[in-house]
């Protein structure tokens, strides 16, 4: 058996959505030290100025990592494979996690797509079971749509002699 890697373009979406946060977070904390320490002139806050400002940019610097570095590391990290009785999943940074969801305990199939994703023609396939959501994240749009009608036609069982899909 083989798994399967996320979208190449996964690793753009995920720089794209971080790079985004680290701006507005990098902003916030600038503008923030900025006014508390130089604009109002707070009593203790000059203070403090050197440590706080060695924390904002302690802060930004893991920003910076988190925005350039870790979707690399998290592209080759992640990986799925779906098969006749169960979807496997593989992913995490500092500690791997497998996430086996057996086909008799998907409720349903839910595809989302953000805005930075439809911009990369990405979207994620969300397996909703009792015990929660399992996501396989970035995956080409017609490669998600496949999964979900696969998954549907999968979970489609008998009850009481009757047919029932799960949508």
């Amino acid at each position: 058996m083989e798994y399967d890697n996320l979208s190449i373009k996964a690793k753009k979406s995920w720089f794209v959505a971080r790079l985004i946060t680290t701006v507005i977070v990098s902003i916030i904390l600038i503008v923030g030290v900025w006014f508390s320490i130089y604009n109002m002139k707070f009593k203790y806050a000059v203070m403090f100025e050197a440590p706080i400002n060695i924390t904002v940019g302690i802060i930004i610097l893991l920003l910076l990592v988190n925005t350039f570095i870790y979707p690399i590391i998290e592209y080759k990290q992640w990986r799925y494979i779906i098969n006749k009785d169960k979807v496997d999943f593989i992913h995490g940074i500092y500690i791997t996690k497998r996430t086996i969801v057996p086909m008799v305990r998907i409720q349903h199939i839910v595809i989302t797509e953000g805005f930075i994703n439809r911009f990369f023609n990405l979207a994620n396939v969300d397996i909703h079971t009792a015990g929660g959501i399992h996501t396989i994240p970035n995956i080409e749009l017609e490669k998600a749509k496949e999964i979900s009608e696969y998954l549907k036609d999968k979970i489609s069982k008998k009850v009481e002699g009757y047919d029932v899909r799960i949508d």
